[in-house]
Order: structure tokens, then C-alpha cells, then sequence
């Protein structure tokens, strides 16, 4: 995103856009949060605190360029729009350096195809979304290769009474040339691969109080998204090789109470399983990086004026 300042402080702006309407068009143009996913950025906008490995790990946070949202009718709604890629202001490609495999495809260039479709039920109980982001990223920044990383996420959402709500997110993505092992497709050798399935379900007790249960399951394919370097390096970890490759889990349950329009508590627990797919490699938790799993728990509260 956006800062100005020093390597150690500044001003951050994580949107920073504008927006016209016409007719059933809606236009925004500049920096601003990404479509892709359930969960958002905002803290607010989620009903856990922690995030799912999808959100954290597995997609964009924002966009710069500009996205169009057509409302077609009441229950059809269509998005498309051009940005600079994943989490990206202004950035060109190759920031890093010289780009190792300038032959590749629009090597030069990081512009994205951003776009999806929402469908609703006539009563609105349900809704469909599906979601994508496409354009060459920086694959590898130790080898400066370029290629082609895209993201197709699925949410469906149902209201199945007027207290119980159910929803089911999915997403897949990919990143050619990333520099890993693996060799799926001997096209663009090195592909990485990230994957998973979210579930929620929210049960209203009262207006005031909700509860909410999050399982997911989210799995790195070959070590390319989840990291821990600054944990590798405040406690004298080595890094792993290959990052974690392998099978992440995690169970969520909190709360949500809003004793007015003000406040808003949101206690959770939530414990965390992981399955490598190497045995012997670094373990993502424990101080010692020693552990297969982790449970704990917290709470937040928000004010809102």
C-alpha cells in the first residue's frame, strides 16, 4: 500500500480512491480493497478478530486501478476493471532488478484482470459470488522470474432461518515460475500452488448476541505462501528450505456481543493443526518451531462514534 515517511514511520493509506455512478454502473478508480474472498481487510468488517489462512495467506489485500460494478437487475451483479496487480500502488514489475526471464509474456507489465459475478436468490436468503484476479507477479524474488498469478475464489452464503446463516468459501490459486521443485506443468516449470476450504456458521442468540464457527482447511502445496521469517529470526530459527509445505488447519468459535450501537466484544478460541508434508521439517508453531499445532485465545473490542 501507500506510505510516505521513513523506513520506520509514516502514513499509510490503505484506500485511496475515488467512485462515480451511472445508470447501474458504479466506477471506482484508485487504491482500494479487494473483491476477492469472504473476509475484508477492515477489522470491523469480520466477525473473528484472527483471519483465516486463505484471507492472511492466499489472497490480495488490495488493488490500484480502476473496477466497474454493474448492477444487471435486483439479484445479478457483474464486476470488471483493470488494476496493477496484488497489493500494489504503483510498483513497476521489476522493482527487485532486472528481470531474469524477459522473454515471458508481458514480463514488462503487471496489469490485472479483476472481475466476478454475484447472483442472489429473489428472496436474497442467498447469494453466490465468484471472484478473480489474474496478471504476472514477481514469481520468485531471489531468482527475479516473472509469471502469471491468479486467484479464482467462491463464496456462497445462505440465511437458513432468520438466526442461522451457513457459509461456504473456496479458493485456488497459482503462481508460475516461483522457483519451487515442483513440476505439475512442465509449461511453466516451478508452479506453486495454494488451495483450501472455509466454513462458517453464525447463530444469532438474541440482538445483541451472535455466536460464530469458523473450519478451514488451507493447504500451501509447495511451501510458496506461508512463511515465518520474522518468528524464524527473533527467536534464532533457521528458515525453512522450503517454507511450509503441507496441510494447515484451524477451528475458530466466538462471540459477538453489541450491548449498543457503539460497542461491539468479540471473544474467540481458536486452535490451529498443521500436517507436513516432509517429515522433519520446521513446524510453523511453538517457540522452538517445534509444534504441530497451537490453541489460545483472545478478545477485542471495537468503539465505533
Amino acid at each position: 500500500m501507500p506510505s510516505w515517511g521513513n523506513r520506520y514511520y509514516g502514513l499509510a493509506m490503505p484506500q485511496l480512491y475515488g467512485e462515480l455512478g451511472y445508470g447501474d454502473h458504479a466506477v471506482k478508480f484508485g487504491h482500494f480493497y479487494t473483491i476477492i474472498g469472504y473476509e475484508v481487510v477492515p477489522a470491523i468488517g469480520n466477525f473473528f478478530y484472527t483471519h483465516a489462512y486463505t484471507m492472511q495467506y492466499g489472497e490480495p489485500f488490495t488493488h490500484t486501478g480502476i473496477l466497474d460494478t454493474w448492477k444487471v437487475t435486483d439479484q445479478f451483479t457483474l464486476y470488471g476493471g483493470i488494476t496493477n496487480g496484488w497489493d500494489n500502488y504503483s510498483d513497476p514489475i521489476n522493482i527487485i532488478g532486472p528481470i531474469a526471464n524477459s522473454g515471458y509474456p508481458g514480463a514488462n507489465s503487471n496489469a490485472a484482470f479483476l472481475g466476478g459475478a454475484t447472483l442472489k436468490s429473489a428472496d436474497e436468503s442467498q447469494a453466490l459470488t465468484m471472484t478473480v484476479s489474474s496478471g504476472n507477479e514477481i514469481g520468485n524474488i531471489v531468482t527475479n522470474t516473472v509469471g502469471n498469478r491468479s486467484i479464482l475464489s467462491t463464496v456462497y452464503i445462505n440465511e437458513l432461518t432468520d438466526k442461522l446463516t451457513y457459509v461456504l468459501q473456496n479458493d485456488n490459486g497459482w503462481q508460475f515460475n516461483a522457483g519451487t521443485a515442483d513440476t505439475l506443468n512442465q509449461a511453466q516449470p516451478g508452479t506453486a500452488l495454494w488451495y483450501g476450504i472455509n466454513q462458517y456458521m453464525f447463530y444469532s442468540f438474541s440482538d445483541t448476541l451472535t455466536g460464530g464457527l469458523r473450519l478451514e482447511w488451507f493447504r500451501d502445496n509447495n511451501g510458496y505462501r506461508v512463511v515465518s521469517g520474522l518468528r524464524n529470526f527473533l527467536f534464532g530459527v533457521p528458515n525453512s528450505a522450503t517454507g511450509f509445505q503441507g496441510n494447515f488447519w484451524e477451528m475458530t468459535w466466538g462471540l459477538n456481543w453489541k450491548p449498543n450501537n457503539n460497542w461491539i466484544i468479540r471473544p474467540e478460541l481458536r486452535y490451529d493443526w498443521y500436517s507436513p508434508d516432509n517429515p522433519g521439517s520446521i513446524l510453523p508453531y511453538g517457540r522452538n518451531f517445534d509444534q504441530f499445532g497451537q490453541f489460545y485465545g483472545g478478545c477485542d473490542a471495537i468503539f465505533q462514534f
